[in-house]
């Protein structure tokens, strides 16, 4: 044991091959281990050894209420792997406001979130000198790794939330490529008669904002309401009823698509006979939309969509029934899709989950592929959470600001 502590390669070796909640246990060993353990590069190449095949795979769900959002500052980790393994992760931050804003996790990407604040009651203008300090004070956003509970807090270069000239903001963090994040937001700016775009770029790298020109924009951006989902490259939009609302944006090339190859419109099964509802999300880099049939009051029918690579259509990977899935079953809120590595070695696709709410009462993942379920958190009354993401557990490193 001596030697190996003396070894600091060997020690290193060793360490990398251990689980995260392990390490973070570890640190209590020795200062040497902390030391290893703690250091930014061997965070980065424990990540990196996660990544399989350019991705990470969720470890779990992330579900915030409301009132998590308050002074709480929280959301509710839940574990794909076991049920009893429920807890909370808390953004560590001390605002002198703190009781007037509320704390939301706009996105989360490959290990870190993304989190804005905001007042929970705007000031009506005009402002005096303490109002406008209070929101010189809401103006922030924050990066934090709920492993290890680490966070970094960023000036929002001018962003203003729910204004219809910005777009929200889109966290995109890939550890195959670097080991920096980056916070991505539009803007829309109006100089005289002519309109342009701006793309607003802070990267951890550099620890600073940057304005870039955008070479192409539509001039309806009203699909900025919703949050951009990034995926391979691209930031993307999508809104089933308006179809001017189904565009994304190429980042190296600095241009919107809302042409071919534009976002494809899907084909609507005919036992569909329209769409209802629709959840876009991004797992394992694939693109899935949930479409529910807006005839089915108890939600019991739905189909999983995927994109392909090429933006030429909408596959229909999965059709759903629920109808025969449990006895009892009545009432299904299928909110989330979700990749998971293949489960043993020798096969060769990764599973999908779809994580339902099962009669307000069960968080349940699906199994797509072998149709088996798993409960994941189970109480007396259980409606879908204000705000859901994926959760996974790495060491990725960020330095504290502050």
């Amino acid at each position: 044991m001596h030697s190996v502590v003396e070894d600091k390669d060997l020690l290193t070796e060793i360490l990398l091959r251990l689980a995260v909640k392990d390490l973070l246990r570890y640190k209590c060993v020795c200062k040497k281990w902390l030391s290893v353990i703690s250091e930014p590069q061997f965070c980065n190449r424990h990540t990196l050894g996660l990544c399989r095949n350019h991705k990470l795979y969720a470890s779990g769900m992330l579900l915030q209420e409301t009132e998590d959002c308050l002074i709480l500052k929280k959301a509710r980790i839940t574990p794909f792997t076991n049920n009893s393994n429920n807890r909370f992760t808390y953004l560590h931050l001390h605002n002198e406001f703190d009781g007037l804003l509320y704390y939301r996790i706009l996105q989360s990407c490959n290990g870190l979130l993304l989190w804005d604040s905001a007042p929970i009651q705007w000031p009506s203008p005009p402002y005096d000198v303490e109002v406008k300090k209070f929101l010189q004070g809401c103006r922030y956003f924050y990066i934090s790794n709920p492993s290890t509970g680490h966070c970094v807090r960023i000036d929002q270069f001018g962003y203003k939330i729910h204004h219809p000239n910005f777009s929200n903001p889109v966290l995109i963090f890939e550890p195959w490529k670097s080991p920096h994040y980056k916070i991505i937001f539009f803007a829309k700016v109006v100089e005289l008669a002519t309109n342009k775009m701006k793309m607003n770029v802070y990267s951890s790298n550099t620890g600073s904002w940057n304005k870039v020109d955008v070479l192409t924009f539509p001039n309806d951006i009203r699909y900025f309401r919703n949050n951009g989902v990034y995926c391979n490259g691209a930031i993307h939009w999508y809104d089933v009823v308006d179809d001017r609302s189904k565009v994304y944006f190429d980042i190296d090339g600095l241009c919107f698509k809302n042409y071919f190859p534009a976002l494809p419109i899907p084909p609507v099964p005919p036992y569909y006979k329209q769409l209802a509802e629709l959840y876009l999300g991004n797992s394992g880099e694939n693109l899935y939309m949930i479409v529910q049939k807006n005839d089915d009051p108890l939600k019991l029918i739905y189909g999983i969509w995927e994109l392909k690579k090429d933006y030429s259509e909408w596959i229909v990977r999965f059709h759903v029934d629920l109808t025969t899935f449990e006895a009892g079953t009545f009432d299904v809120d299928a909110f989330d899709v979700v990749r998971q590595p293949p489960n043993d070695e020798h096969e060769q696709e990764d599973s999908i989950l779809a994580i339902l709410i099962i009669n307000r009462t069960k968080l349940v993942a699906y199994n797509l592929k072998d149709h088996s379920s798993r409960i994941l958190y189970e109480e007396d009354r259980f409606y879908p959470p204000s705000f859901h993401h994926h959760y996974f557990e790495t060491l990725t490193s960020i330095l504290p600001s502050y």
